[in-house]
């Protein structure tokens, strides 16, 4: 029964994902960027993660280096380096290089530090560089601007 339980929810986690792949502009960068809102971000890059989960949708780690998490909720370590996160209430954080971050769910909080790209796509604000900017329902890819 669990192992239906945690196929479903990487086929679900995999199919809201997949559904950020969205057209959009790709900008790249070095810096800091903070992002809360809902719908589906994506951070791609070397550096560091650190995800504040409420318990609310699910988080799938890629080829990261350093993966530590302190909550509770459901984590399932998968085969090709893969860690999967749903209803997850507590803090995620993540290091590496060439790593792929994706968040999808009602309520994402997070900080990424490093170069790479962020795609964000709903509703919800992020800050980078003194800035200030909005999710987009058809998804905005931003970068790590240089602080």
């Amino acid at each position: 029964m669990r192992r239906l339980w945690t196929i479903g929810l990487v086929v679900l986690a995999l199919g809201l994902i997949s559904a950020a792949a969205v057209q959009a502009d790709k900008l790249e960068g070095t810096g800091i960027i903070r992002a809360i809102g809902a719908g589906l971000a994506r951070v791609h890059g070397t550096g560091r993660v650190d995800i504040a989960a409420k318990g609310i949708g699910t988080v799938l780690v890629r080829n990261a280096q350093t993966i530590q998490a302190t909550g509770r909720g459901f984590r399932q370590d998968l085969p090709g380096g893969i860690a999967l996160f749903a209803g997850f209430a507590g803090h995620i954080h993540v290091a590496g290089e060439g790593m792929t971050v994706e968040m999808a769910g009602g309520l994402i909080e997070f900080k990424a530090m490093g170069t790479g790209t962020v795609f964000l796509q709903g509703r919800g604000r992020y800050w980078a560089a003194g800035q200030v900017g909005d999710w987009s329902p058809d998804g905005i890819t931003a970068n790590l601007p240089v602080e």
